[in-house]
């Protein structure tokens, strides 16, 4: 009876199993199919946003020309071609081959352009030096190139090419009218290439009404490139993929395509408006469960699991010894949840020191070299913070899973907790180095990652710690690692740094500044410097930038670079930096009382222009200082206004009803686009002292300098020069209309006694 009880059980389980493998192994093929599928519209969008962000420089570089025509509307060829080499266009912009400035030429005045073209043509001449129409007839206007540069190879366009009689005409007539600017294929054949265009007018911007727009257009800026090197970069390191970009304004249709399209590819089409749209081809992975072998190696392993598992009870159930083996299993089970991690199954802090110990047994025995390496992911608490710990627990496990993958078996990987993991190396697996498994182990993490919690894909990076060689206890290694992580992270993150020992003395250094910076506010150990600004045409004296220094009882003066970010790290910047600007206020409140008037520049940090009570703040110190607001200039740097637009506009705007000036501080430096640069209400551009200190010596910083000036210019506002040391740099900047400077070649910075001494000389 009891033999026959444990067949009947045998049976049901087999079924069960069976039934139960089919299914997950089912389950399984879709998922793979619809992780492909995932996988396939993530890398359409990041192609059609990769081609989209290529188009969207190639407007960047039109707004600047275009720009160089409102500052100089007289600019002739010649004038045009000294930009353009100036600026490097062509070498800074590979895929371009051309560009050009169209202007609208009435019949009337046909006989006056036509005598300036043949005197600095922006094209090919006719037979004997003549200018002829293309085509040829007699029409009320014509829209010729003003000006106009070929890449060398490139063929030229005839000086009397009229534009509005070619397929751009409408687009040129339209892009006046409406302000916007497009891109168009353009020219037959295998010539045809991508026209990227605006429209130019003498205000610099495009007034709010068609009349006011025909009335101040001065011509339509367009660029040439070629289709295929901007679809090759869309495509880069994408293998089985084929990508068409296909006008669908015209009949018959225009397409460029870059890529070999796989046997059997399915295609995902996005639409970028204005008549284009991006076709991407790829290969799926089939639902079909005899088709993937993941499933199908599910459905095996399901069986024979289930074959195991009928015998393992039929045995157990039989057996006396059941209840040993069960025992057996209950103790490994305890066993492996003290040395392993609960979410991810790695070792834990306690193997893993462990094995470490070990490691380092070997490493003394057989002289082969080991290594721990420290990881961390970059910005791990944003996805905790957007998408919850669910998802973030979800990652560390893809996380994990990868890392496994990535090593030999003779390498151990582990998670001591949070988002840090650990890996260890020795013997051969670092033959090509400690370096390269990083890098190897940096790849892995680059592709997004799939999980449950999140509808897109998330993407990734991590910081790496190196630490090599034998350590007295197994806690030095790890340290130092650590230790090299964090550099890696002050590195600029998603790199591998390894550890040397002169880390160890500076973090000693930092923690012990970290503890003193901790009272130095309380305990009144800051103080500021004020430097002038001078107007750098007449030399008078025009304003002042306060300037934070920290008078530390042993070290004497600190530099700003040596403890500004380490208030940054620990939050000491809002309430220091708050010290500053009451200071600054009242400082400057006090020099008004004695009857000078100029403006007081204070700095501002990213994480104080992060809270609307940045706004109360300055309302705060204007009022009880008694300070004229007009006098406040608030400095800010690219980085901060970048790192939420849609948020610090409106704190911008709250700060101008104020009364207070902002300005830009280095400008140059960072990342801010002329699109984003637009939406903040900046009075001031500060040009930053790296490109100031090399403008009389080099063509690059001269030619950015004079960029910047421009750009200025064209958005009507001031410009400071920093760094200014010498009488060269004062007049080379002078030649480029600069208005101010600040530097030792007018003043260092000055404590309050110093700079009242200086007022009373003026």
């Amino acid at each position: 009876m009891r033999a026959r009880l444990w067949l009947t059980v045998a049976v049901v389980i087999v079924l069960v199993g069976a039934l139960g493998s089919i299914w997950a192994s089912s389950v399984v093929a879709r998922n793979d199919a619809q992780t492909s599928r995932q996988n396939f519209r993530a890398t359409v969008l990041e192609i059609a946003s990769t081609l989209k962000l290529a188009i969207q420089h190639e407007q960047d570089l039109v707004v600047n020309a275009g720009a160089f025509f409102v500052q100089s509307p007289r600019a002739t060829q010649t004038d045009f071609r000294r930009w353009m080499a100036a600026s490097e266009t062509f070498e800074r912009y590979p895929e371009l081959t051309g560009i050009a400035e169209v202007v609208v030429v009435p019949a009337a005045q046909l006989a006056a352009f036509e005598a300036r073209a043949l005197a600095d043509p922006a094209g090919t001449l006719g037979p004997n030096h003549t200018f002829q129409i293309t085509p040829p007839g007699t029409r009320p206007y014509y829209c010729f190139a003003n000006a106009a540069l070929a890449r060398v190879g490139q063929s030229v366009t005839p000086a009397g090419f009229d534009y509005c009689a070619s397929a751009l005409g409408p687009q040129f007539l339209k892009g006046r009218d409406s302000g916007e600017g497009a891109y168009l294929p353009y020219g037959n054949g295998t010539s045809k290439q991508l026209v990227v265009g605006t429209p130019i007018y003498s205000t610099g911007y495009a007034p709010k009404t068609v009349q006011a727009r025909r009335a101040t257009f001065i011509g339509w800026v367009g660029t040439q490139v070629t289709p295929g090197s901007l679809l090759s970069t869309a495509l880069a390191h994408r293998a089985n993929t084929a990508v068409t970009f296909e006008y669908i304004g015209s009949s018959p249709r225009v397409s460029f395509s870059a890529g070999v399209r796989p046997p059997g590819a399915q295609v995902m089409t996005v639409d970028l408006h204005n008549g284009w749209r991006v076709r991407t081809y790829g290969v799926l992975v089939s639902d079909s469960l005899g088709a993937n072998t993941n499933a199908l190696a599910l459905l095996l392993g399901g069986l024979l699991f289930t074959f195991l598992l009928t015998s393992l009870i039929v045995v157990l159930g039989t057996s006396r010894s059941r209840a040993l083996a069960m025992v057996h299993e209950r103790t490994d089970q305890l066993q492996h949840q003290a040395l392993h991690d609960a979410l991810t199954g790695l070792p834990n802090r306690v193997l893993i020191l462990d094995r470490v110990e070990q490691m380092m047994a070997r490493a003394r025995r057989d002289h082969v070299a080991v290594a721990a390496l420290f990881l961390d992911l970059d910005n791990f608490k944003d996805i905790n913070d957007t998408l919850g710990h669910v998802a973030g627990d979800q990652l560390l496990v893809g996380v994990s899973v990868r890392l496994s993958n990535v090593l030999r078996q003779t390498d151990t990987v582990g998670r001591l907790g949070g988002d840090e993991f650990v890996i260890l190396s020795e013997g051969a697996s670092l033959a090509p180095g400690a370096e390269a498994l990083a890098d190897r182990i940096l790849d892995v993490l680059r592709s997004p990652f799939e999980i449950p919690a999140s509808e897109i894909p998330l993407s990734v990076t991590a910081s790496i710690g190196i630490a090599e060689g034998v350590r007295s206890k197994a806690e030095e290694l790890l340290r130092d690692a650590d230790i090299a992580m964090y550099r890696a992270k002050s590195a600029g993150k998603h790199c591998a740094v390894v550890f040397a020992p002169s880390m160890q003395t500076a973090v000693d250094e930092h923690r012990s500044l970290a503890v003193d910076l901790s009272t130095a506010l309380e305990q009144n150990q800051f103080f500021l410097l004020y430097q002038p600004t001078v107007n750098l045409a007449t030399g008078s004296f025009t304003g002042v930038e306060a300037l934070l220094r920290w008078q530390h009882p042993l070290r004497g003066v600190v530099m700003p670079d040596d403890f500004i970010p380490a208030l940054e790290s620990n939050g000491l910047i809002v309430p220091v930096g708050l010290w500053v600007l009451n200071q600054a206020c009242r400082q400057g409140a006090a020099w008004h009382a004695t009857g000078h008037s100029f403006s007081v520049s204070v700095n501002v940090s990213a994480q104080q222009l992060a809270h609307d009570k940045f706004v109360d703040d300055v309302r705060r110190a204007v009022t009880e200082s008694g300070f004229d607001p007009d006098l406040l200039v608030l400095e800010l740097t690219e980085t901060s206004l970048m790192s939420d637009v849609a948020a610090i506009v409106p704190r911008l705007q709250a700060l101008k009803s104020l009364g207070v000036h902002l300005a830009v501080d280095d400008f140059g430096t960072g990342y801010s686009s002329l699109a984003y640069l637009r939406q903040f209400p900046i009075d001031v551009l500060k040009i930053d002292r790296s490109f100031v200190s090399g403008i009389a010596d080099t063509k690059e910083s001269a030619a950015l300098v004079h960029t910047l000036v421009q750009l200025g210019k064209a958005l009507g506002l001031e410009t400071i020069a920093e760094g200014v040391e010498s009488s060269e740099q004062r007049s080379q900047l002078l030649s480029e209309e600069v208005e101010m400077g600040q530097g030792f070649l007018f003043a260092r910075p000055l404590d309050v006694e110093a700079m009242d001494e200086l007022l009373r000389e003026l």
